[in-house]
């Protein structure tokens, strides 16, 4: 089965696209870290051409329309045929259950989201980029969860419309700060402009009076997400759980981790990619 582009397709009932085994295997083979950086890349490149997708796969119960060629998350669910992630999943679960309210900043397909939202909990799933939101909005509407509302908005401290820049090998990987597309992951990035919106004005309009989990994924813009958030929020709606990406954390302008320390969050688990702070009573 080979695709010359990418169909977005969010109307087909789920299962309208196996993953074939010769699919699967070509994207086994591009996901093998014991291949160098530089190869692996040039046999994702190949792969793309003809398995670019959309295929329907279940992932530890969940279901997900994928589009490997495109998207980070979706590579490794189609290679690994489990989510992405595992560890942090792990850390955030104890928190998660019927009753918890869960905000995840950066959703992406929903890996996170109908994650949560499979545990019991009120999910806002909230996406910058407009396609992924379109394509997070069929995997949530595939797990029959009316849990799960999905904003297309990025977030930010202010109302504002700012380029958010994307790189067609990895949607998910799209974001605001400009040098990050430069270096280690120079490429064919292009700039699509979308409206942010301060996390106040978010959780006002769902009503929202508390969180219990705040995920927060946003390629190092990160800290003008969870600071004004914190500087601005009555302390009522102020998270129990941060789980915040720390990876890209030498492009923040601001040190959430001591920011975080000061109002009381102490670090409670860390991977390679995220650390989990926990607010004490």
């Amino acid at each position: 089965m080979s695709q010359a582009a990418t169909l977005l397709d969010t109307r087909s009932p789920f299962g309208t696209y196996p993953a074939e085994r010769m699919v699967r295997a070509a994207w086994r083979l591009a996901d093998r870290h014991d291949l160098s950086k530089g190869l692996r890349r040039r046999i994702r490149s190949l792969v793309a051409r003809f398995f670019k997708g959309p295929y329907d796969m279940e992932a530890d119960g969940l279901k997900f329309r994928i589009y490997p060629g495109e998207n980070y998350d979706d590579r490794k669910i189609l290679a690994k045929g489990r989510l992405p992630e595992r560890e942090e999943h792990k850390l955030i679960e104890p928190y998660l259950g019927k009753g918890k309210v869960f905000v995840d900043i950066g959703a992406n397909i929903g890996s996170y989201s109908i994650f949560a939202a499979g545990l019991g909990a009120q999910v806002v799933a909230i996406e910058a980029n407009p396609q992924t939101a379109t394509k997070l909005g069929f995997n949530v509407r595939a797990n029959d969860l009316d849990s799960v509302t999905v904003v297309n908005s990025a977030v930010g401290p202010r109302e504002d419309t700012l380029p958010l820049w994307q790189e067609p090998s990895n949607c998910g990987f799209a974001t605001f700060v400009k040098d990050l597309t430069t270096g280690e992951w120079a490429g064919e990035w292009t700039p699509t402009f979308v409206k942010v919106r301060p996390l106040t004005a978010i959780t006002d309009e769902q009503g929202l009076t508390r969180i219990d989990v705040l995920k927060v994924d946003v390629e190092g813009f990160e800290d003008r997400v969870v600071l004004p958030f914190l500087r601005h929020a009555d302390r009522s709606l102020w998270p129990r759980v941060i789980l915040l990406e720390t990876n890209c954390r030498p492009y923040w302008t601001e040190d959430c981790l001591s920011e975080l320390a000061n109002r009381g969050y102490g670090v409670t688990g860390q991977t390679n990619d995220n650390m989990v702070f926990e607010l004490s009573a």
